[in-house]
C-alpha cells in the first residue's frame, strides 16, 4: 500500500480512495528522483570540468615559467662558456706567440717550449674533457627533462582525453537522465490526468450516491415519520387502555379496601369490647384478690405481732438473721399491679448491685412472679424495702410478695 501525499492516509490504485488525489508510485517518485540526480549530476560535473581545467592551467603556466627560467639559465651559462673559451683561446693564442718569439729571441730553448706548450695543451685537454663530461650530464639531464617532460605532457594528454570521455560520460548520462526525466514527467502528466479523470468521475459517482443516499434518507425518514405517528397512536391507545385498567383497579382496590376496613372496624370493635370485659373481669378477680389477699396479710399481721409480744429479742435475732439471703428467689406481685408496672419493677431490680433477674412471668391466681438470683449474701428484704416503687415486702415461705406502690 502507498501512503497518499495530499491526506497522508493509505490506500490502494492510482488514485487515493479517501480523497481522490492521485498516488505517485515509486516508479513515478524514481523518475522524479533521476531527473533531479541527472540535474545534480550535471552540475557536479561542470564544477569538477572547470576545476580540472583551472588545475592544467596553474600546472601548465607554472611549468612553462620554469622551462623559461631553465632556458634562461641555460643561455647564460652558455654565453658564459664561449666568452671563457674564447677568452683562452686569445690566452692560448697570444702564449703560442710568446713562445714563438721567446724562442725567436733565444730566451727559451726548443724543449722549454715544447714542454710549456705541452702543459698547456695537457691542461686545455683536460679542461675540454671536463667540459665534454660536464656536457655530457647536463646532455643525459636535460634528456632526462625532456623525458619527463614528454611524460608530463603524455600524462597530461591522457588526463585531458580521460576527462574529455568523463564529461562525454557525463554529458551522455545527463541525457540518459533527463529523457528518464522526461518520461517521468510524461508519466507524471498522464497520472495527473489520469487522476483529474478519476476525480471527475469520483464526484460524478459521489453526487449521484449522495443523490441516491438523499432520496434513501427521505423515504426512510417518510417511513420513520410513518411508524413515529403509528407508535404515537398506539402508544395512546395503550396509555388510554392502560387508564381504563388502572382506574378499573383503583375502583376494585378501594372497594376492597373499604370492606377490609369495615372488617378491621368491625375486628377492632371487638377486640374492643372483649379488651374491656378482660379488663373488668380482671379487675374484678384483682379487687377481689386484692381483698382476699388484704385480709389474709392482715390476719398474719396479727399473728405476727403476737409472736413479736412473745420474744421481741430472740425473734429479732432471729429475723436478722433471716433477712440475709443467698441464691434464686421468686418475688410474687400482687394484684392489681398493671404489667407495665411489673415490667419497670424488674428492670430497677436487674440494675441493683448483687441482684439478677432470671425470668418474670405469673398466674391468674397469685398474680405475676418475678424469678431473682442473689449470688452473695445479702440483705435482700432491706435492699427491696429500700426500693421506691416498694410499698411493703412480706415473706411468705419460700416466696417472698412485694405490694408497689400504686401508679401516680
Amino acid at each position: 500500500m502507498a501512503r497518499c501525499s495530499n491526506c497522508g492516509q493509505k490506500t490502494d490504485g492510482n488514485y487515493c480512495q479517501w480523497c481522490g488525489y492521485p498516488v505517485i508510485r515509486r516508479s513515478l517518485r524514481r523518475g522524479l528522483e533521476v531527473e533531479k540526480r541527472a540535474k545534480k549530476g550535471v552540475e557536479e560535473a561542470k564544477v569538477e570540468s572547470n576545476k580540472e581545467a583551472e588545475r592544467l592551467a596553474k600546472e601548465q603556466a607554472k611549468r612553462e615559467a620554469e622551462e623559461a627560467k631553465k632556458a634562461k639559465e641555460l643561455e647564460a651559462k652558455a654565453k658564459k662558456e664561449a666568452e671563457e673559451a674564447e677568452k683562452k683561446a686569445k690566452q692560448n693564442a697570444e702564449l703560442t706567440k710568446r713562445v714563438k718569439k721567446a724562442i725567436g729571441e733565444g730566451r727559451l730553448t726548443q724543449q722549454e717550449a715544447d714542454k710549456i706548450l705541452k702543459k698547456e695543451e695537457l691542461a686545455a685537454k683536460e679542461k675540454a674533457e671536463r667540459e665534454a663530461r660536464e656536457t655530457k650530464a647536463k646532455a643525459k639531464k636535460e634528456a632526462e627533462q625532456q623525458a619527463k617532460a614528454k611524460a608530463k605532457k603524455k600524462a597530461e594528454e591522457v588526463g585531458k582525453k580521460a576527462k574529455e570521455e568523463a564529461e562525454q560520460q557525463a554529458k551522455e548520462q545527463a541525457k540518459k537522465e533527463a529523457e528518464e526525466a522526461k518520461k517521468a514527467k510524461e508519466l507524471e502528466a498522464k497520472a495527473k490526468k489520469e487522476a483529474e479523470e478519476a476525480e471527475k468521475r469520483a464526484k460524478k459517482e459521489a453526487e449521484q450516491q449522495a443523490k441516491e443516499q438523499a432520496k434513501k434518507e427521505a423515504e426512510e425518514a417518510k417511513k420513520a415519520k410513518e411508524l413515529e405517528a403509528k407508535a404515537k397512536r398506539e402508544a395512546e391507545e395503550a396509555e388510554k387502555r392502560a387508564k381504563e385498567e388502572a382506574e378499573q383497579q383503583a375502583k376494585e382496590q378501594a372497594k376492597k379496601e373499604a370492606e377490609e376496613a369495615k372488617k378491621a372496624k368491625e375486628l377492632e370493635a371487638k377486640a374492643k369490647k372483649e379488651a374491656e370485659e378482660a379488663e373488668k373481669r380482671a379487675k374484678e378477680e384483682a379487687e377481689q384478690q386484692a381483698k382476699e389477699q388484704a385480709k389474709k396479710e392482715a390476719e398474719e399481721t396479727k399473728k405476727t405481732e403476737e409472736m413479736k409480744k412473745a420474744g421481741a429479742e430472740k425473734r429479732g435475732k432471729k429475723e436478722a438473721i433471716q433477712d440475709i439471703y443467698e441464691g434464686s428467689f421468686e418475688l410474687v406481685i400482687p394484684p392489681p399491679a398493671s404489667f407495665e408496672r411489673v415490667k419497670q419493677f424488674a428492670e430497677y431490680l436487674g440494675g441493683v448491685e448483687n441482684l439478677k433477674v432470671i425470668w418474670v412471668g405469673g398466674s391468674g391466681d397469685e398474680g405475676a412472679i418475678i424469678g431473682v438470683s442473689v449470688p452473695k449474701p445479702t440483705a435482700f428484704i432491706q435492699v427491696l424495702n429500700e426500693m421506691p416503687a416498694v410499698e411493703k415486702v412480706d415473706k411468705k415461705g419460700e416466696k417472698i410478695v412485694v405490694t408497689l406502690k400504686a401508679a401516680t
